[in-house]
């Protein structure tokens, strides 16, 4: 059991990375200082925060219960309270940045992100 949950967070740790590389891809000769004039609901951006929430929910959800030995359903309350929390804070951040705002659509693809690394978690 502990080998295949090595496997599985290796597999998702490569997956985030990749998803990290092919969000930047096209973005290397853009200015980071513009202003985001647009917050499209399929952009790389969503990409990133769907991928980031499920990785970050999986990775919780596993350490809590398996290493932990806490109950399912405190590790799910657990795992999506705390991936939940951490995406609010980036989107407030954001909007704290001079050229940054917050985002519901972020939120959307984070709470997205955290139902499928739970879902995958829980299989």
């Amino acid at each position: 059991m502990i080998r295949s949950n090595k496997k599985i967070l290796m597999f998702c740790f490569f997956l985030f990375l990749f998803l990290h590389q092919i969000s930047h891809a096209g973005s290397q000769s853009e200015n980071s200082d513009t202003l985001k004039i647009c917050d499209r609901w399929l952009a790389w951006d969503k990409v990133e925060h769907l991928g980031i929430s499920a990785y970050l929910s999986f990775v919780s959800y596993k350490i809590y219960h398996d290493f932990y030995h806490n109950h399912k359903e405190s590790s799910l309350y657990f795992s999506s309270g705390l991936t939940f929390s951490l995406g609010l804070g980036k989107e407030i951040y954001d909007e704290k940045t001079p050229n940054g705002k917050f985002s519901y659509k972020d939120l959307v693809a984070d709470i997205l992100g955290i139902g499928v690394g739970l879902w995958i978690a829980t299989r």
